[in-house]
């Protein structure tokens, strides 16, 4: 109470609190202190507003302006204007992307796919200049163990690096199955993996530096806040779904010349999310053509159908309560169904019929000449699946995945997320698992091309031709815009 008065606590030019009274600040265990916290006996509440905080200033900017978040999933508090226009044209350039198929899609991931690359590496050279960026660094090379035994935080991982592969997704077949069985696509897949996987810690080190930075600011305004503990971080919102639309532009707003790379980052996102788009949509129209679904329908026709309905039904997240749908979606969504397509791609290929692996290895050689040898059947038929079971089990060990019992409407907390949203979270999660089990039983459409045996090199040549290959090389582009070799 006596430091409480003292004139000196604050500095009245920039209104930051005076760090020699860092250790006079009561701090709850985890977190700060909220707007409509309590100040405990023996403490005095203070209410100061710096001068300056661009970290604030990007939260908000993000939450009230951006989103024009409500208080949670109940509220969805009307059309937002803004995304609306943004989500309609964001599905007309979908469609335009993929309504002629492989002959549009394979040139624009051209774009999609190199583009980031150069924005990531003008990010990444600003990052590293960032005051305290050495403390992001750190705060991402040092593993917390702690973290580590949390199923949640390993099925979260491999739903990230699943998506941006593009595996148990669809859309690597889909493209694939265009691609050219003369071309090394063994070559291709690995070499895409390990690029996709680079890319990933070369992100990393992108990110990091930005949230030292922004953990170094907020420590000057926030003594609960400390420079060298990102985690502290997330108690202030940046975190999630939001951190790129608020950890960026702050770097952004520290560079020369600021509103060109604004810009340039906008590009970056919106190649990004269109190649994640696409890629999808494409995988759909595929299924649907090949299960002969529509078709007296010519291709622009079932494609724009397909986006149709995907835009209807995305409606719901261009609300104002529209972030707590997608955080929904994108918590349950893939919990448990991801693990089980790519099981079954194990099980299928290695363990319901003998004759398929060795099959597979022939076809390999004859169009590749490469062996898949021992390694190959052993990550294949063992390493694989037990991995996928024991991440699979790992992310069953919480039903409530998003914490909705523990919830807070917004600003008073992260958003309300009701009770009976668990209940609609695992309704999400299980219903592709029902389907591929209802298909599985009553399939639809029938088999009409030729078998492996059937074809020849010429009449391959001819197909891959007339599919619209890309000039007979074996490419697809995968969730993330990174261009994937054909694995057929």
């Amino acid at each position: 109470e006596a430091v409480a008065s003292s004139p000196f606590l604050f500095d009245t030019a920039t209104g930051l609190f005076n760090r020699s009274y860092a250790g006079d600040f009561w701090c709850p265990e985890t977190g700060v202190p909220h707007s409509g916290a309590v100040a405990p006996a023996g403490f005095v509440k203070v209410t100061a507003r710096p001068r300056s905080c661009p970290g604030e200033a990007a939260l908000k900017f993000w939450q009230t302006s951006a989103l024009q978040q409500s208080s949670g999933l109940t509220d969805l508090g009307g059309i937002h204007p803004g995304m609306f226009a943004a989500f309609t044209v964001a599905w007309v350039l979908t469609y335009l992307c993929i309504f002629n198929g492989i002959k549009t899609s394979g040139k624009v991931v051209y774009v999609t796919a190199t583009l980031p690359y150069i924005a990531l590496v003008t990010f990444f050279v600003r990052a590293m200049t960032l005051p305290n960026a050495g403390a992001g660094v750190s705060f991402f090379v040092t593993p917390d163990f702690d973290v580590l035994a949390s199923g949640q935080v390993w099925m979260r991982a491999v739903t990230q690096i699943f998506y941006s592969l593009g595996v148990g997704f669809g859309s690597l077949i889909a493209f694939s199955s265009y691609g050219s069985r003369r071309s090394n696509f063994v070559g291709d897949a690995t070499k895409v993996s390990l690029i996709n996987c680079g890319t990933s810690i070369f992100c990393g080190f992108v990110v990091f530096p930005i949230l030292g930075y922004l953990a170094h600011e907020l420590s000057e305004v926030n003594p609960c806040i400390r420079p060298d503990d990102l985690a502290g971080l997330a108690s202030v919102g940046l975190s999630g779904t939001g951190l790129a639309f608020v950890a960026f532009p702050i770097a952004i707003s520290r560079m020369p010349g600021g509103h060109f790379w604004a810009l340039l980052f906008f590009v970056m996102l919106l190649c990004l999310g269109l190649g994640s788009e696409f890629a999808m949509v494409e995988s759909i129209v595929t299924v649907l053509s090949d299960a002969g679904v529509g078709s007296s329908w010519r291709r622009p026709s079932l494609a724009g159908v397909v986006c149709l309905i995907s835009y209807l039904v995305g409606l719901i997240f261009v609300t104002r309560g529209g972030i707590y749908w997608f955080e929904l979606f994108d918590s349950y969504s893939c919990v448990i169904s991801m693990f089980f397509v790519t099981g079954l791609e194990c099980i299928g290929l290695m363990w319901y019929d003998k004759s398929t692996w060795p099959s597979f290895q022939r076809e390999v050689t004859k169009w590749t000449g490469i062996e898949l040898g021992l390694v190959w059947k052993v990550l294949w038929k063992f390493i694989a699946p037990g991995l996928i079971i024991t991440i699979a089990v790992l992310s069953l060990n919480s039903w409530d995945v998003m914490g909705a019992r523990e919830s807070k409407p917004f600003p008073i907390g992260m958003g309300f997320f009701p009770t009976w949203s668990i209940v609609v979270g695992w309704v999400i999660g299980l219903l592709p698992l029902v389907l591929a089990l209802g298909f599985a039983v009553a399939p639809v459409g029938k088999h009409t091309g030729a078998s492996n045996e059937d074809i020849t090199p010429e009449a391959e040549e001819k197909d891959s031709s007339s599919a619209g290959n890309l000039g007979g090389a074996s490419v697809a582009p995968t969730a993330d815009g990174v261009v994937a070799g054909s694995l057929a």
